[in-house]
């Protein structure tokens, strides 16, 4: 009995050293677990749009998985990520090893972004009352935006890029505040506006008057003196400061003062007069005689009158309207189906060719050339269009909107605008590209030509 106890207590100790042994066998096979760790790189920023990076320092790990908590997984040791929105994140490390695994997870802190606030302010050192002034957002980060004018009624905008009139000259404090994801910033600018004596001058043939606008103060309209009847062509003449215009009543032309004292008839017996172009270097004024589809120069000295263009040069010329003169060369519009929409020619006769055809025009009643920057600006009625060309009319650009026939258009190179006028009154202004369109004046009156008078 006591031998087969020994057998049993001598197996029972032969089994427990191999079960340890196959144990410690198993255990040497698959290694050491692993213990997960990280922490974040002191270069990192933890904010917005910042890449942030995460330092693994888990132990015995040889795969890693990275979940940061917004739904975007990365694998590798040492890894970046970049968060989109600030806020609070669950950044979870899960190292694997020898089929073990071991899981961290830190809740980390982004922050959002306070804007850099910056803008500028289009011509700058030559600010007029009474004209638009064009703010030039530049702030990186910004999401909404608040602006204050600093005029007396403490005028705002919420606009990226507004643009604002002052009436008044004088020194300003504009300030723009702006908002992002991680607060606000502010910056203020002083600008100076300066008088304006600039004065915009039409016909209102609803009253029969040559009347201004004066652009520091564009709410009052002003009666500058009667006209003889219903006119359309309007000029010019700074040298001498005075207006030419054709009565399509009396078809006459005319010239007068900017008083209206002194009324002179250049010549009568016209067809139909329309638009006018100034050469008085030369003696002589172009008229359209719309009636007779003729583009006719007139001798200031004598009123004599002489054909330039009719149907003789080419059968198709027809009802022009729009005129005006650049560098010899006449610029017209005509208005019949087959004839429109720009011409261009000679003042020798010369040379009388379409440049833009409706199909890239339409058709339209007024034409100005930008001399500064060698372009042409005419209206095109069937689309509502200003549009603006080169002068062998390519490049043809929208540039803003009409809502009746437009009989003027006036360019200011100085302050870079251009202003247009339609027979229902409303008088239009924008930047030369078309930018901040505004409406500066509804007359209410059937309203011919435009001129911009520069104060000195």
């Amino acid at each position: 009995m006591e031998n087969l106890i020994r057998k049993y207590f001598l197996f029972l100790a032969i089994f427990s050293t191999a079960f340890i042994l196959s144990n410690c066998a198993e255990d040497e096979e698959n290694g050491p677990r692993p213990t997960a760790g990280f922490e974040i790189s002191a270069d990192s920023q933890l904010k917005q749009f910042e890449e942030v990076a995460f330092v693994n320092t888990s132990i015995n790990g040889k795969s890693f998985t990275w979940s940061f908590g917004d739904g975007q997984v990365k694998v590798g040791k040492n890894v970046t990520h970049q968060y989109t929105e600030p806020g609070e994140y669950k950044v979870t490390l899960e190292a694997n090893a020898n089929g073990q695994r071991d899981v961290i997870t830190q809740t980390i802190t982004i922050e959002g972004l306070i804007p850099d606030v910056a803008f500028s302010i289009a011509g700058e050192g030559n600010l007029k009352a009474g004209l638009p002034v064009s703010f030039v957002n530049e702030t990186m980060n910004g999401l909404s935006y608040m602006w204050n004018f600093g005029d007396a009624d403490n005028s705002t905008s919420t606009e990226e890029n507004p643009a604002f009139t002052y009436n008044t000259p004088g020194t300003y404090t504009v300030s723009l505040t702006a908002t992002g994801t991680g607060g606000s910033g502010t910056l203020e600018k002083s600008i100076t506006i300066k008088p304006n004596n600039d004065e915009l001058y039409f016909i209102d043939n609803s009253a029969l008057k040559i009347r201004k606008i004066a652009l520091k103060d564009p709410s009052t309209v002003i009666d500058v003196f009667d006209l003889p009847g219903f006119c359309i062509g309007l000029a010019f003449d700074p040298d001498n400061q005075e207006i030419y215009y054709t009565d399509d009543d009396n078809k006459v032309l005319y010239k007068n003062n900017l008083e209206g004292t002194n009324e002179v008839m250049i010549t009568d017996n016209l067809s139909d007069p329309r638009d006018i172009a100034l050469d008085l270097a030369n003696n002589r004024v172009f008229v359209v005689e719309r009636g007779i589809d003729q583009i006719t120069e007139v001798d200031v000295t004598n009123g004599n009158k002489t054909s330039v263009y009719s149907m003789a040069d080419d059968a198709t010329f027809q009802l022009p309207v729009g005129l005006d003169l650049y560098q010899g060369d006449l610029f017209m519009t005509a208005v019949e189906i087959d004839a429109e929409s720009v011409w261009t020619g000679n003042v020798d006769g010369s040379g009388l060719s379409r440049i833009i055809d409706y199909s890239s025009g339409g058709y339209g009643y007024a034409i100005q050339v930008d001399m500064a920057n060698q372009t042409i600006y005419f209206d095109d009625y069937d689309g509502g269009n200003l549009l603006r060309a080169n002068l062998d009319g390519s490049n043809i650009t929208e540039i803003g909107t009409t809502t009746d026939q437009t009989y003027g258009i006036a360019v200011d190179n100085e302050f870079n605008k251009v202003y247009w006028s339609g027979t229902d009154g409303v008088v239009r202004v924008a930047n030369l590209d078309g930018t901040d369109e505004v409406i500066l004046k509804d007359v209410a009156a059937d309203v011919r030509g435009l001129i911009l008078r520069k104060s000195n």
